[in-house]
């Protein structure tokens, strides 16, 4: 820490310290903290365990304290500066971290931008538990705030329980694959219940059904995001 003047040099602030010739702010400022541009934590859409040091295992906090940490481990500070905290203002492909520091008694933030997901996936136990044909597909679309318009859509099909065959992500959201077509729907009304989307139902021939002596049909629903004016 200098303490060469009362003035920082850059932006002309009076200040009783500064830290390396600068005020605190103008210090903050500088590109000297190294952060990934990028962490995510894998959830299972089926079983909700998410994927940590190599192994799926049973949550036992908040998920997004799992993202957090490995966040934490990953920031190098310049020498003689003291990480106090790391908190996530949004999550997503858009995220903002805010880093909390400290040199000597002085008390610093930063706010970093980079891609800081929990990512839903269907896990490889559920895969081969289910393994069976999906009958229906669920497009959830977004036009903004991806990440917070998926998580509530997948809550809203959870609580429909059906069986999820695999999740796929997309561009702007996520490709839901359902056993049963009945639960499907009932999850689709359920997002459209609680969440301002349109909705279009299509259906596809994709076998025959010698029995009935029909086809066998799979549908697609798309529930896209509807923009606020």
């Amino acid at each position: 820490m200098s303490l060469k003047s009362r003035f920082c040099p850059k932006c002309g602030k009076e200040t009783e310290k500064l830290i390396d010739s600068l005020c605190s702010t103008c210090y903050s400022g500088k590109p000297n903290v190294r952060v990934p541009n990028q962490k995510n934590v894998l959830q299972c859409v089926k079983c909700e365990m998410i994927y940590n040091k190599g192994f799926w295992t049973r949550p036992k906090k908040d998920i997004e304290s799992y993202l957090i940490k490995r966040i934490r481990e990953s920031i190098r500070l310049p020498e003689g500066e003291t990480l106090i905290d790391v908190k996530l203002l949004e999550l997503g492909k858009d995220a903002e971290l805010l880093i909390r520091s400290e040199v000597g008694d002085e008390k610093l933030e930063r706010i970093i931008n980079g891609k800081f997901e929990i990512k839903k996936y269907c896990c490889p136990a559920c895969s081969r538990e289910q393994g069976i044909d999906y009958t229906a597909k669920l497009q959830l679309r977004a036009s903004k705030d991806h990440a917070k318009f998926v998580e509530e859509a997948l809550t809203c099909i959870r609580e429909a329980a059906p069986k999820v065959s695999k999740v796929e992500p997309m561009l702007k959201g996520v490709d839901v694959y359902l056993v049963n077509q009945r639960l499907a729907k009932q999850a689709a009304r359920r997002i459209k219940k609680h969440l301002e989307v349109t909705m279009r139902e299509s259906y596809r021939n994709y076998s025959w059904d010698q029995e009935n002596d029909r086809p066998k049909r799979r549908i697609t629903i798309l529930l896209k995001q509807k923009l606020r004016k």
